[in-house]
């Protein structure tokens, strides 16, 4: 006969690890891309498709730039855009192709401006920076329907080494 201990604590112990961890009620969508060899090229245009149903909640848009220490730039230049598609005649672009100029690091210092993330990643230096950068605050969809969210890098290298990936968010904005 077979321990019941041996099956139970397992169990048990999943039970506990769902009980504790906190959802994030205010994210919708949350998706990213990396990049291969910690570099990202200026012709690898991250896109995200998402779906929205609900008009009558306002929404904040959020991209992350996830870099190393390797990174050798201050900030880093963005264009991003949003349309949303209706049928294949219709495109209907939220935001046009808009650059954004993000810092990354202190000016005075150097340290960066992102939290450190917890797992050492693929960074040869161990130390993976997540930027969250707001884009768009308390913004309302006009139609329910699919969307695309794309982002590049305007910087004057083609390849940004040190950027070893990008990624966005769609969350609920608080009310006040």
């Amino acid at each position: 006969m077979s321990n019941p201990t041996k099956i139970v604590l397992p169990f048990l112990g999943v039970i506990l690890s769902l009980f504790f961890t906190s959802c994030d009620s205010q994210m919708v969508h949350e998706e990213f891309v990396d990049y291969e060899n910690e570099s990202w090229n200026v012709d690898s245009l991250a896109s995200f498709n998402f779906d929205v149903e609900d008009l009558n909640t306002e929404y904040n848009l959020i991209t992350y730039i996830r870099n190393t220490n390797d990174y050798p730039f201050q900030n880093i230049y963005i264009k991003y855009s949003l349309v949303e598609h209706g049928t294949l005649d219709e495109v209907d672009t939220l935001i046009a192709e808009t650059m954004k100029d993000c810092q990354l690091f202190k000016m005075k210092t150097g340290e960066p401006f992102g939290k450190v993330e917890k797992s050492i990643g693929n960074s040869s230096t161990g130390a993976i920076y997540n930027h969250p950068v707001i884009l768009k605050k308390n913004f309302k969809f006009s139609k329910e329907g699919n969307y695309t969210f794309q982002i590049s890098h305007f910087m004057r290298p083609d390849d940004l080494n040190g950027i070893i990936g990008v990624g966005y968010r769609l969350e609920k904005a608080e009310k006040n």
